[in-house]
């Protein structure tokens, strides 16, 4: 039987470089240990996890230019992702993450990015469409390169569904929601909050569940606990405790393997499961999005749902 074929719409690559300090001071000079350089980005990271779970196969569509651009492809072509890569004249953006190893966690620095013409959108969606037409699942995940017209998000949504697929976002938009069908949202707590202007975590699912009857709400709330809503009926994981080497990538891995085992046909509850745990075990790694399904088996968090 072969796997089922995920596209992820990954807008926004980064060239990642994470930074390890004994003890990261702001305001003063500090030299790291270690450095690691790689491609990122939550398309890339989203990819990274598929593999590792190796139950879909993955295609990355992204924007691609100059220096960066193209030590970010060759970076995924030894990795072995799959991609497709529209030019533009912009460089791709670098992400640099100092990461603490005391344990007072991580800051994030994070280049400016530019927003594509309009015929280089124009070729990003007539790649999905010819894409879509043999795959079984789409991931529009993150953000839109800086000044994108948020409409993208949307055609991209109405895209999915022209072509049947399910549809994974890891985006907060709520037009995007509105346009879709058959669709997973996969974000955290305080961005459905934002997304439903409710500040108490079952009110904001309920409100979710209300507007977008059709969804899958699958809510991350860090290292807590994490919510899904579906059909009327909402459950809570309990996440089991661990010793993080570094989170990154720990929300795109989420994403990653809910979508495939959806895809490969485990319930959304069950899915979500192995979801989370693939997720802390991704924090076992300093890689974003680099697990081990044995590491993942012992991490299944406990669920039930609430009345």
């Amino acid at each position: 039987m072969s796997k089922p074929k995920i596209l992820v719409f990954g807008a926004n690559p980064a060239w990642q470089k994470t930074l390890y300090f004994p003890r990261f001071q702001s305001g003063e000079v500090n030299r790291a240990e270690k450095m690691d350089s790689y491609a990122s980005g939550k398309g890339v990271n989203f990819c990274r996890a598929a593999r590792c779970l190796g139950v879909a196969e993955v295609e990355l569509y992204q924007f691609s230019g100059g220096e960066n651009g193209r030590r970010h492809e060759n970076f995924l072509r030894a990795e072995g992702i799959a991609c497709q890569a529209v030019q533009v004249a912009a460089e791709t953006r670098c992400c640099i993450t100092l990461l603490d190893l005391s344990g007072a966690g991580m800051t994030e620095l994070i280049e400016p990015s530019q927003s594509p013409g309009e015929a280089e959108l124009t070729a990003m969606l007539s790649a999905l469409d010819v894409g879509l037409a043999q795959a079984q699942g789409l991931a529009i995940t993150g953000s839109l390169p800086d000044g994108t017209d948020k409409s993208l998000y949307v055609k991209v949504a109405r895209l999915a569904a022209k072509h049947g697929v399910k549809l994974l976002v890891d985006a907060i938009y709520a037009p995007m929601l509105d346009a879709a069908q058959n669709f997973l949202l996969k974000i955290n707590l305080d961005e459905l909050k934002k997304l439903t202007g409710e500040r108490e975590a079952l009110v904001a699912l309920r409100a979710g569940m209300s507007r977008w009857s059709d969804g899958v709400l699958a809510i991350t709330d860090g290292s807590s606990c994490a919510y899904l809503a579906e059909k009327g009926r909402i459950w809570r994981y309990s996440i089991p405790e661990i010793k993080v080497v570094s989170p990154l990538g720990s929300g795109d891995t989420c994403s990653a393997v809910m979508l495939s085992e959806m895809l490969s046909g485990k319930p959304a509850a069950e899915a979500f499961a192995c979801a989370l745990a693939a997720a802390s075990a991704n924090c076992l790694s300093p890689r974003a999005g680099e697990f081990t399904n044995l590491d993942a088996a012992k991490l299944l968090p406990k669920y039930e749902p609430l009345p």
